[in-house]
């Protein structure tokens, strides 16, 4: 499979343009070659998940975690260099799918939402905003209905549409109309004139973690017992007031504890994070699980490279387990 091919899978399902502004998602390391039959999915960049990955033949590795936030030159032993050594020895191509993919609508980044059937679902924090664009042009022949159906079947159109004046209009995804226009010019005998404006809806928004109700309420240990389920951890750290019983639930993946606040104003009882601080625990007016920040998104990857699977099917896809750098002490 072709080198190209696997970044546009990687940007179709981590959009970049959805990345926060102090984000590196995209390409880490630009590898020789051009074609790969082997992707790697992994959570983490260290030197031992990609001697795994590199060892196992892949020609693409895309982890959730940059390898860098920002350029660094390579001039200080570390582990940012040994994987640079790793990786460009080998030729292959390293990405970075990291809030690209923690913000893709309906994503895996979502999937505590999934697994536990939330109901109206809303977002907690919004990153971006995006309403489509109304594009029209006129032309004096009529659209066939083949040409018609493929240009409304192109990712990012809404409807297309042609009055008896001839003129034709579009309702597409600003992001998508680049290519839409190039196909329509394409298509025409005539090159059109487009007169493009901005619409105010439907409006699309991309942002971090989710808040929604369980389809019944679930008294407590029913619900920290599924949680458990789900996590398959060896414990986990509660802190602020423990609700009797679960109806509104709140989650962010990685780091999210600056979202506790937007969690109980949505009406949380209870928002499941990694990364909790100890002022944060104590302030906090509502019951906050930490889930760890490896858990919830090692799952999120797991689940991210079944979906490259089903997208991929040229390309032999594999998941590489990371492993949690925190390691609990059981008192005997």
């Amino acid at each position: 499979m072709k080198i190209k091919d696997i970044l546009s899978f990687f940007r179709l399902l981590s959009p970049e343009a959805n990345q926060s502004s102090w984000d590196n998602c995209g390409v880490q390391i630009a590898g020789e070659i051009t074609e790969t039959d082997k992707v790697a999915v992994a959570l983490e960049p260290t030197p031992a998940t990609l001697e795994k990955c590199l060892n196992w033949g892949a020609g693409a590795v895309i982890t959730h975690h940059p390898l860098y936030m920002k350029p660094k030159a390579p001039n200080v032993e570390s582990m940012y260099m040994d994987v640079l050594r790793q990786v460009v020895k080998s030729g292959a191509w390293l990405y970075s799918a990291h809030t690209s993919l923690d913000t893709r609508p309906g994503g895996p980044a979502f999937w505590l939402g999934y697994d536990f059937a939330l109901e109206d679902r809303k977002l907690l924090e919004i990153e971006t905003g995006y309403t489509p664009i109304e594009a029209s042009f006129y032309t004096e022949e009529p659209i066939s209905r083949e040409a018609a159906d493929i240009w409304a079947n192109h990712d990012g159109i809404h409807s297309v549409s042609q009055s008896r004046t001839g003129e034709v209009r579009l309702v597409c995804d600003e992001s998508h109309w680049a290519d839409v226009a190039n196909k329509i010019e394409f298509s025409m005998s005539k090159r059109p004139l487009f007169y493009i404006r901005s619409l105010t809806a439907p409006r699309r928004e991309v942002g971090f973690g989710e808040v929604g109700r369980l389809p019944e309420p679930m008294p407590w240990d029913a619900f920290i017992a599924k949680l458990d389920t789900l996590l398959q951890r060896d414990a986990l750290i509660i802190c602020g007031p423990q609700p009797e019983t679960v109806t509104t639930v709140a989650y962010c993946g990685g780091s999210g504890s600056s979202l506790i606040e937007k969690a109980a104003k949505a009406g949380a009882d209870v928002f499941i994070t990694g990364d909790m601080k100890y002022h944060a625990a104590v302030e906090t007016p509502i019951c906050v699980v930490d889930a760890g920040h490896f858990s919830l998104e090692e799952e999120m990857m797991r689940r991210f490279a079944k979906e490259l699977t089903g997208e991929m099917v040229d390309a032999d896809v594999q998941f590489f387990e990371g492993e949690d750098p925190f390691r609990v002490h059981v008192k005997k």
